[in-house]
């Protein structure tokens, strides 16, 4: 079978990755590519050898020519364009967050299902191989019993106050919306629900959106997770650990390849490179799962219970007196 993409905007991510991903599947095709701007959608189109193209989203969801698309708009775009999508038949692959709050992911969720289409999120740091095999050593108990996760992150890049990452109403918050997503994605796969979240943020100066967050979680199953995030900083770290009473395991560049193991014995340092175009295995996933007539790795209900985390953190750094119990 072969998958005919629409790829509705052509930011940063869709051309460094997300273009390259789907052509190089075996199962795919990218044929459509939707972007306002006439001049940059000719420019990408030509760049990527993409034949359709669309200034309006909903002419590249209406197209004959398109099974399934790809989104990567801003945040706030998500959730009507896939619930559009979802009404004309289509597959939808939405990028990260999944939406702005919990309940317009559950909307989308709903659209899919009603109209038999997947629904997929992409979280593709769960598919590197490092993250894989921290997964095989917690459940091995190589590491024993494993009490915490953390991880810092941050993205240097100095927002202006009219980028849609840092206005509210379009990405629904910060570092924390942001980049955060992806972590605590990661901290679902590796230790599953989440019981309690306590947060605090710090409010930039500069913009809209807080500049700095921090999470304490507790895990149903009893782990610990620490995330930090932020905008603006200077060669800040991108580091995950999880230590176990028998053993830590870290990985000092998320998206490197090195993985140092430290138990009673020393130190084993490993590499596990992730694949060279981060959103290819995310592709090759979704379009098997169509194939397979299964869920992709990150369907919907995936991608909403990061943003029911999202949501409760931001709740609870504004003195909101939720609990967990009260996640959707």
């Amino acid at each position: 079978m072969t998958i005919r993409w629409g790829l509705i905007g052509t930011g940063d991510i869709a051309h460094k990755r997300v273009a390259a991903a789907i052509q190089s599947d075996s199962r795919s095709e990218l044929v459509a590519v939707c972007r306002r701007s006439e001049r940059e959608l000719h420019q990408f189109a030509n760049q990527h050898n993409v034949p359709h193209r669309f200034t309006d989203s909903q002419q590249l969801i209406e197209s004959p020519e398109v099974d399934a698309v790809y989104i990567a708009t801003p945040v706030d775009c998500h959730c009507p364009q896939t619930i559009a999508a979802a009404n004309a038949g289509k597959h939808v692959l939405v990028e990260k967050p999944m939406a702005i709050d919990p309940e317009q992911c559950q909307r989308m969720i709903e659209a899919c299902e009603r109209e038999g289409v997947t629904l997929g999120v992409a979280y593709y740091r769960r598919f590197y191989p490092a993250v894989e095999r921290i997964k095989q050593l917690i459940e091995s108990g190589a590491l024993g019993r494993v009490l915490s996760i953390a991880c810092v992150t941050g993205n240097p890049n100095c927002f202006p106050v009219d980028d849609w990452r840092v206005i509210t109403d379009r990405g629904g918050g910060g570092p924390l919306m942001d980049i955060g997503s992806h972590r605590l994605d990661l901290f679902l796969y590796l230790f599953g629900e989440v019981q309690t979240v306590q947060s605090s943020v710090i409010d930039s100066p500069d913009f809209e959106a807080e500049q700095v967050a921090t999470l304490l979680m507790q895990f149903k199953n009893g782990v610990h997770g620490v995330l930090q995030t932020y905008f603006g900083t200077v060669n800040t770290p991108d580091r995950l650990e999880v230590i176990g009473t028998e053993g830590r395991v870290t990985i000092e560049d998320l998206n490197g390849d090195e993985l140092n193991r430290f138990h009673s014995e020393g130190v084993t340092q490993e590499s596990h490179p992730p694949a060279e175009n981060l959103h290819a295995p995310l592709i090759e996933d979704f379009t098997l799962s169509l194939e397979q007539k299964r869920a992709p790795k990150i369907n919907g209900f995936r991608g909403k219970q990061t943003n029911d985390i999202i949501e409760l953190a931001y709740e609870n750094a504004g003195g909101s007196n939720r609990t967990a119990g009260d996640l959707r």
